[in-house]
């Protein structure tokens, strides 16, 4: 069922925002957005792939919305990370960020630094409230801006979290990622591709929505060390859409998990004065597919913006 400005899916970030994020502005799908969303369908078909795909206007209203396989888990990779910074922005004090070049939020964030990564966790669980362990108060934050799943550990050999479990997101036979033949598989760190959108809605919407200064803040924050770029390094959306581009992409090859290539990428893309939510996740495809499927959405917002 569709939901309108009337109602709403979920109260975004309860916990941190005054105005809860609407889940659709929109009455109806329009013709043209239907026939966007069943051109993706068309490209999407027959592939492990999903997207969760909106517009957010110069009102901070949601255009339209569309979903493929978006509530599936996926290997989140390292797109989790630009939550990692948010994380940190809202528990450290201003005058306490440490954020430039060679710190560890800035490797983080910017070179997709695994080790600095859990650095960056472990540093902002002395400040989060509570006897949780690192790992489970970072995905206590997820939870508490909307999100539905968290890393279960990030053990990347010398990081400090290593050890630390949140048995909550564990493997399971409820919890799993289903292969393109079927095959369920066991991956510690599984999002969906909703769960990447949800979370840069809040970064897209948050701060227009928040009376809550020190969110304001830290979702301003994380947009700016966001859209830093690593100079010899282009994320799979960079390639087709090489500019306005702000977001965190994973990629894992062949041999790191059973399920095989994985290829995610997920952020915000600026055209005029609207806004692209894309969070995309692959496992199993090959990185030239995963462009292909990218060329095609960045296809559609043409034909949205030029309304052909």
């Amino acid at each position: 069922m569709k939901l309108n400005r009337r109602t709403f899916l979920i109260a975004l970030g309860a916990a941190l925002l005054s105005r809860p994020l609407l889940a659709e502005d929109w009455e109806a799908e329009t013709p043209l957005v239907a026939s966007i969303r069943q051109t993706l369908e068309a490209e999407f078909a027959g592939r492990k792939m999903a997207l969760d795909f909106r517009r957010v206007n110069a009102q901070n209203d949601e255009d339209f919305r569309i979903e493929i396989n978006a509530a599936d888990l996926y290997p989140v990779a390292s797109c989790f990370k630009a939550f990692v910074a948010l994380y940190y922005y809202y528990y450290t004090l201003p005058e306490a960020w440490q954020d430039g070049e060679g710190t560890p939020l800035y490797s983080a964030i910017v070179f997709s630094n695994n080790l600095e990564t859990g650095t960056v966790i472990a540093d902002v669980e002395r400040r989060a409230r509570g006897g949780k362990n690192a790992v489970e108060k970072f995905n206590d934050f997820l939870l508490k801006i909307g999100m539905e799943n968290g890393i279960r550990t990030w053990d990347w050999p010398g990081t400090p979290t290593i050890g630390l479990f949140d048995e909550r997101f564990a493997p399971s036979i409820s919890r799993f990622v289903r292969g393109g033949d079927g095959t369920a598989y066991n991956v510690d760190n599984a999002f969906t591709a909703a769960d990447l959108a949800r979370g840069y809605d809040v970064l897209v919407r948050g701060a227009a929505f928040t009376t809550d200064d020190r969110l304001r803040t830290a979702i301003n924050a994380t947009n700016e060390l966001l859209a830093i770029r690593n100079p010899d390094y282009r994320s799979p959306i960079e390639f087709v859409f090489p500019d306005g581009y702000i977001g965190k992409d994973g990629i894992l090859p062949v041999g790191d998990i059973a399920i095989g290539r994985v290829v995610d990428d997920a952020g915000v893309l600026t055209v005029g004065d609207a806004r692209y939510i894309v969070a995309f996740m692959s496992a199993g495809e090959s990185e030239s597919r995963a462009r292909i499927a990218l060329q095609t959405i960045i296809d559609q917002i043409t034909r949205y913006e030029t309304q052909e």
